[in-house]
């Protein structure tokens, strides 16, 4: 594998990805089996790959790519603030990267989507005249689609992490298709200790009310970790979410279909489009 990417050559690709310092790389949702090829280089160009991940399989696989590798999770204290973990874990990778550097950081999914650590690490490596290169892996979006067999171009989407709509009390648009992450931690900055009573989730059930109908129905997603294992599509009412989130798994990802069409209002544009043969979505 060269690190060539379409339309840049080869050697210039190599001169400003490479050389790292730092390299963070998604491991996917499903461990190994969703760890891309270019991960698996940056992998093996690394001295010391250092991961925060529970995938199946994914931290016996990576000690078949590097020297040395390091388990990260045992960082996380149940109970405790998610904050000072992350700061710990990225304090890791950044000094292992001032000794022994190249160095690499498996995340769990994408490393730009919801993963502190590599924000952590992005700011303070380049103040050590570290450099930092992020690689994309499968991202828990990825595979909600697929377990929900959806087309985000019909009705568009938008995307809130569940505590920050409570926090800033977001609007939301009841004709677009609406995610919400972390549903099912909504309110607790710790990392979870096991599973929440009824109460923990009532606030944010009483707010998506104030937009959508108590019988508007709503999908809890919880994608498979294992390649054998199943994704679970959980389909309910909105005014039952308080009860269907507790004692529920600490993970899972909140679909909300559109509640209403917004109608057409560019009718020289529809018109052009439907002369031209295509749908209002193509």
């Amino acid at each position: 594998m060269n690190g060539a990417s379409e339309g840049a050559p080869a050697e210039s690709r190599a001169q400003t990805v490479w050389p790292f310092d730092i390299g963070i790389v998604g491991a996917g949702i499903v461990g190994s089996h969703q760890l891309t090829r270019e991960a698996e280089e940056v992998i093996r160009r690394s001295n010391h790959a250092f991961v925060i991940s529970s995938g199946y399989g994914l931290t016996e696989y990576i000690r078949t790519l590097c020297p040395k590798v390091t388990d990260l999770g045992y960082l996380y204290e149940p109970g405790m603030n998610r904050l000072p973990t992350y700061q710990r874990m990225s304090a890791e990778v950044v000094s292992a990267a001032l000794s022994e550097g190249p160095v690499c950081l498996a995340v769990y999914g994408h490393p730009w989507i919801y993963c502190y650590p590599t924000q952590l690490i992005s700011r303070a490596a380049p103040l050590l005249g570290l450099h930092v290169e992020v690689f994309p892996g499968v991202s828990a979006f990825d595979t909600l689609l697929v377990d929900l067999g959806t087309d985000i171009a019909e009705h568009g989407i938008q995307m809130y992490e569940a505590t920050d709509v409570l926090l800033r009390r977001r609007p939301l648009q009841t004709d677009v298709t609406a995610v919400l992450w972390q549903p099912t931690v909504v309110g607790d900055p710790t990392c979870p200790a096991g599973s929440y009573p009824r109460d923990q989730f009532v606030p944010l059930q009483d707010y998506l009310l104030e937009f959508y109908p108590a019988d508007h129905q709503v999908k809890l997603v919880v994608s498979k970790t294992h390649p054998l294992a199943r994704s679970t599509v959980r389909t309910f009412e909105l005014a039952t979410l308080a009860d269907q989130l507790a004692g529920a798994p600490t993970v899972g990802t909140l679909y909300i279909p559109p509640a209403i069409d917004r109608p057409i209002e560019d009718d020289a544009l529809m018109n052009f489009m439907v002369n031209a043969g295509a749908s209002p979505q193509a």
